[in-house]
């Protein structure tokens, strides 16, 4: 057997040693100023999206378009009865409500109103829903009575606040749509702009 010496490893430069410990050091803050950063930004974007649902305008800024027949009256016999249809590309629902409303329609004791069914939040369509045990369910809001609900990302507008925002992500109000009288007929005039379009 050979008593030969082992060889001695060669220490590193300090200097690459300091390095090493200073790039270490700062890795791990990294994961926690990302975490901080989101975290925050998820706080304020939840306090926002809560807290600062907009009020939709008392004087309805109505943009004219062209007339377009919806339905004629005998449509509306009962509260919340409803009738989808299309304006200028965009669909849209009339409906009748229990009390008159900012932009709506009031002619012999009965009230109608009529909103886009483009959600504001990404543009999904919203539908009007009358259960209000299923909207507590699936969209975790309690409800007095029926509203307009978007699937996609659980958002829910009222239409006795003239279409205001009240849960989910989506923060502004539904444009309403303009409605004019003719004899015993229902027709659309013109349309609040999206804040999709205007935003």
């Amino acid at each position: 057997m050979s008593d030969s010496p082992k060889p001695t490893p060669t220490p590193e430069p300090q200097n690459v040693d300091q390095e090493r410990r200073r790039v270490t050091a700062w890795l791990w803050r990294i994961p926690v100023l990302a975490a901080l950063v989101g975290g925050t930004w998820g706080v304020l974007r939840g306090g926002y999206v809560h807290f600062f649902k907009k009020r939709p305008s008392p004087t309805p800024d109505f943009r004219a378009g062209p007339r377009l027949e919806v339905a004629t009256l005998d449509r509306f016999a009962a509260t919340w009865d409803s009738v989808p249809f299309l304006y200028e590309g965009t669909p849209a629902i009339v409906m009748r409500v229990p009390e008159p409303l900012p932009g709506g329609l009031t002619t012999g004791g009965m009230h109608l109103a009529a909103f886009s069914k483009v959600c504001t939040h990404l543009g999904c369509i919203v539908a009007l829903n009358q259960d209000a045990d299923a909207i507590a369910f699936a969209f975790n809001y309690r409800a007095d009575g029926p509203q307009l609900v978007c699937r996609c990302h659980l958002s829910v507008f009222d239409p006795t606040r003239s279409g205001r925002a009240v849960a989910g992500p989506a923060v502004e109000p539904l444009p309403r749509v303009q409605l004019v009288l003719e004899e015993d007929t229902v027709y659309a005039a013109g349309m609040e702009p999206s804040p999709l379009q205007t935003g």
